[in-house]
C-alpha cells in the first residue's frame, strides 16, 4: 500500500513517518488492514486495553482525555503520516489514556499490538519512538505558548486546513472543528479564539455552528507569519 506525502505543522507535529523515513512507513502499512471512518466517529476510546496501533493514511484526528473533573481536554490533532495508540500497546495491552475521533473523513491502516511490537523490535525503532514522545510534548508546548494567540489560531486552522481534510466548496475548505476545541487545544478561551477570528476577518475566515471555514488560504498563511507555507522543526 503506497503513504501518502507526509508534512510538518505547528498544529499537527513532527510525524512518524518524518522520523522513521518513507520506507519503513510503507512497511509498516504493509502490517495491517485498511479502515475507514467517517467525521466525529471514535477510532479507540480512553479506557479501553491498548489492543491495536492506528497509521493514518488520509484525514485528521482529534485526541482527547476527560480529566477527573469531567472536562474533556483537547491534547492534539494528527495527520496523515503519523501513528496513534501506540504507547498502550508498547505497555502491553495497558489502558488507553485517551480517546481518538475523526473530524474529517479518515483512512487508517490497523496494525494488531503483536505484530507492531515486532515491527519495532525488528527495524530498531525505540529511539525513534522515544524522539517522537518528545517532540510532541515540544510541540504541545508550543501550542500553548509562544507567540499571539491571533497567530496560534491562524497557524492551527492553515495545518488543518492543508491536510487536506475538511469539505471543500466554492468559499473554501469546511473544518470540522469548534471554536471550543481550537481553544482546549491551544490553551485559551472559546471567547479568545472568536476574537482571534475577528481579527483575521471574515474575508479571511469564519465561524459557523461546529465547522470553521477557510476562505482565503494566502490571506491565512500571512495571519499566520507563514510566508512558505512549511514550518520549521519543534
Amino acid at each position: 500500500m503506497d503513504g501518502k506525502r507526509e508534512r510538518h505543522d505547528p498544529a499537527l507535529g513532527v510525524t512518524f513517518t518524518r522520523l522513521a523515513g518513507e520506507p519503513l512507513w510503507k512497511r509498516l502499512l504493509d502490517e495491517g488492514r485498511t479502515r475507514r471512518h467517517r467525521a466525529g466517529e471514535t477510532l479507540l476510546r480512553q479506557g479501553d486495553t491498548g489492543t491495536h496501533v492506528l497509521a493514518l493514511v488520509e484525514g485528521v484526528v482529534k485526541v482527547t482525555r476527560v480529566e477527573r473533573d469531567g472536562r474533556i481536554r483537547v491534547l492534539a490533532f494528527r495527520g496523515a503520516g503519523d501513528v496513534v495508540g501506540e504507547a498502550a500497546v508498547l505497555e502491553r495491552n495497558e489502558r488507553r489514556l485517551a480517546s481518538v475521533s475523526a473530524i474529517g473523513d479518515v483512512t487508517v491502516v490497523v496494525v494488531e499490538g503483536r505484530r507492531f511490537r515486532g515491527f519495532v523490535e525488528r527495524h530498531d525503532l525505540s529511539p525513534v519512538l522515544t524522539r517522537h514522545a518528545l517532540t510532541r510534548l515540544r510541540q504541545s508546548d508550543h501550542a500553548r505558548g509562544g507567540c499571539c494567540s491571533r497567530e496560534r489560531v491562524a497557524q492551527a486552522l492553515l495545518a488543518l486546513a492543508e491536510a487536506a481534510y475538511g469539505e471543500r466548496t466554492g468559499d473554501g475548505a469546511h473544518l470540522s472543528v469548534t471554536r471550543t476545541e481550537l481553544g482546549q487545544y491551544l490553551g485559551v478561551s472559546r471567547n479568545t479564539v472568536s476574537t482571534a477570528l475577528s481579527e483575521i476577518g471574515t474575508p479571511v475566515v469564519t465561524a459557523e455552528r461546529g465547522v470553521v471555514v477557510v476562505h482565503d488560504l494566502d490571506a491565512l498563511r500571512a495571519a499566520a507569519a507563514v510566508t512558505d507555507g512549511s514550518y520549521a522543526d519543534a
